[in-house]
């Protein structure tokens, strides 16, 4: 399995997001080469962190000709650079990187479910995959549980 990275984010220096997404570089090398027989489609992933106002709403896709995942996800700005008492307080590279972890793991475990029957090797090895991607989601600080 390969992965290709993109974000749609703010360019401010508050907003961690597409330094954060980068780090999945290393969960194709850890989790996603152990599946290149198993599972033989590109997982294609973008972070976006968008307004609320803009109603943005988060995407999956497979496309069959391209053997690729497409996961489009959303983390709202209001999350991650709350406003509070008259002021805007953003999180820390660590709390945004536990928001997209949930995001990620989430958005991920409907997609394999949903697309359970419709990708080669899903039904067989989606389940160890989901294993797999958690234990390295809690071993790099993505999540906590």
């Amino acid at each position: 399995m390969k992965i290709d990275l993109t974000s749609d984010t703010p360019s401010a220096k508050w907003c961690k997001v597409s330094e954060i997404e980068d780090e999945l570089y290393a969960y194709e090398r850890d989790v996603l080469l152990k599946y290149n027989d198993r599972l033989t489609f590109e997982l294609a992933i973008c972070f976006r962190c968008l307004p609320k106002a803009y109603e943005w709403k988060p995407k999956r896709r497979f496309y069959k000709d391209d053997d690729m995942l497409g996961l489009d996800m959303l983390v709202e700005e209001e999350t991650m650079r709350p406003f509070i008492d008259g002021r805007f307080h953003p999180l820390s590279k660590d709390e945004q990187r536990l928001i997209m972890g949930d995001v990620f793991y989430t958005f991920l475990v409907e997609t394999i479910k949903k697309y359970k029957n419709k990708i080669p090797g899903v039904s067989q090895h989606g389940a160890e995959f989901i294993k797999d991607t958690h234990t390295w989601l809690m071993e790099n600080k993505w999540v906590v549980v």
